[in-house]
C-alpha cells in the first residue's frame, strides 16, 4: 500500500535526510512543504566556503529524483494555509520538522515552533493521520531535572527560550493525542552530525575552520569549551528513527522518544576526530567563552526507540569524517 507521507522543513537539514530515506523505502509518496521556494540542490540553511557565504549544496546522495516527491512552498504560520495543505495532500502520516533553531529571535521561535504547530494539529484534528513532532533533547535542561540517563518520563526543564518553545510545542501534540484528536509521537532529537551541517553547530563549526586552516585563510582555531559531554548521533540515523517512530502501529502506546545515539561523547574527542579527518597536525587553539547558560553532560536511554527495532548505523568517527570531508570537497570548488 502506498502511503503519502508529508514533511515541513523538508529542505532542511534533517528534511532532506529524512525525504530521502522515505524515497527510498518504494512504498511512499512523499510530500515536502516549506517557507523557502523548492530548491533540488541546497539546503536553506549558508555556509561559507570560500571565504564566501552560500547556501549549503547538498550531497549528491540527497539530490532528489524520481516521480514519487513533490515539494510546495507554503506558510503554516497562517492557519488557512495549514488547513489547505493538510486537505489537499490528505496525508496518512506528517513528519513536522519546521522550525526556528536556538538564538533566534523570540516572536520567530513562538510562530514558528508553536504556532505552526498547533495550526497542524488543528488541520489534522479527526483525520486519522499520524503526526510526529520533531523536538529536541534541550528540553531536559540540566540532568534532565531528576538525573542520567534521561529517560522520557522525567521531568523537563529547559534552560532556554528555543527549549521552552519546544517543549511547549510538545505540549500541543500531547494535548491533542491525549483527548484523541490526533495520533501524535513527539521525537525528541539531541545533537545531531553529517556531512551538510551547518557551522552554528559545533562539528560544522570545527569543520569549517579547519578547512580554512588548510587552505592559509586562517592562522588557527578558535572555539567555546570543549569539556561538555553530548550524545551525538548521524542525521541518517536520525532519519530512520524518525522513519521507524511514523511508521509504528496505531496506538503503538508510547508518545515520547529520544532520538540519540545511547553514547556520550566530550566535545573535546568531537575536535580531535575532525583534526585527525583534517589530517592537521596539533592546531593552535584559542579558546572563546561558553554560553552563559549551557548544559554540562547529557546521558541519553534511546531503549524506548530501539524497542521498535531500530539499531544506529553510523558510528561518530564516520559521521565526523563524512562532516570533514563535505567541507574539504566544498573549498576545491569554491
Amino acid at each position: 500500500m502506498t502511503r503519502t507521507i508529508l514533511v515541513t522543513g523538508a529542505q532542511g537539514f534533517i528534511g532532506r535526510y529524512l525525504v530521502r530515506a522515505l524515497c527510498d523505502r518504494g512504498d511512499c509518496r512523499v510530500i515536502g512543504a516549506g517557507r523557502s521556494p523548492g530548491n533540488a540542490t541546497r539546503f536553506t540553511h549558508h555556509i561559507h566556503p570560500g571565504g564566501a557565504e552560500h547556501a549549503a549544496p547538498l550531497p549528491n546522495a540527497l539530490v532528489p529524483d524520481g516521480p514519487n516527491y513533490a515539494y510546495v512552498a507554503t506558510d503554516l504560520s497562517h492557519a488557512a494555509a495549514a488547513a489547505r495543505l493538510i486537505a489537499e495532500t490528505a496525508p496518512d502520516i506528517v513528519f513536522h520538522l519546521a522550525g526556528s533553531l536556538r538564538d533566534e529571535p523570540f516572536d520567530r521561535l513562538v510562530t514558528n515552533n508553536i504556532v505552526v504547530t498547533r495550526h497542524l494539529c488543528d488541520a489534522l484534528a479527526g483525520r486519522g493521520a499520524v503526526l510526529v513532532l520533531g523536538s529536541s533533547g534541550s528540553i531536559y535542561g540540566e540532568l534532565g531535572g531528576g538525573g542520567l540517563p534521561l529517560v522520557e518520563t522525567g521531568a523537563t526543564e529547559p534552560i532556554d527560550l528555543y527549549a521552552a518553545t519546544k517543549r511547549t510545542s510538545e505540549d500541543i501534540v500531547r494535548i491533542a493525542t491525549r483527548a484523541g484528536r490526533i495520533d501524535g509521537r513527539v521525537a525528541r532529537i539531541f545533537n545531531v552530525v553529517g556531512p551538510g551541517q551547518e557551522e552554528r553547530h559545533v562539528a560544522g563549526r570545527i569543520a569549517s575552520q579547519l578547512t580554512e586552516l588548510r587552505v592559509g585563510r586562517r592562522d588557527g582555531i578558535a572555539l567555546g569549551p570543549l569539556t561538555a559531554w553530548r550524545d551525538f548521533i548521524d542525521v541518517r540515523d536520525v532519519a530512520s528513527a524518525l522513519v521507524a517512530i511514523g511508521f509504528a502501529g496505531a496506538g503503538a502506546g508510547d508518545i515520547f522518544y529520544n532520538v540519540a545515539s545511547g553514547c556520550e561523547t566530550q566535545i573535546a574527542t568531537v575536535y580531535d576526530l575532525l583534526v585527525t579527518a583534517a589530517g592537521i597536525a596539533d592546531p593552535a587553539l584559542a579558546q572563546l567563552p561558553g554560553r552563559a547558560v549551557d548544559i554540562g553532560r547529557q546521558v541519553v536511554d534511546v531503549s524506548r526507540l530501539r524497542a521498535l527495532g531500530w539499531q544506529p548505523r553510523v558510528d561518530l568517527p564516520q559521521s565526523l569524517g563524512d562532516v570533514m570531508h563535505y567541507y574539504l570537497e566544498l573549498e576545491t570548488k569554491a
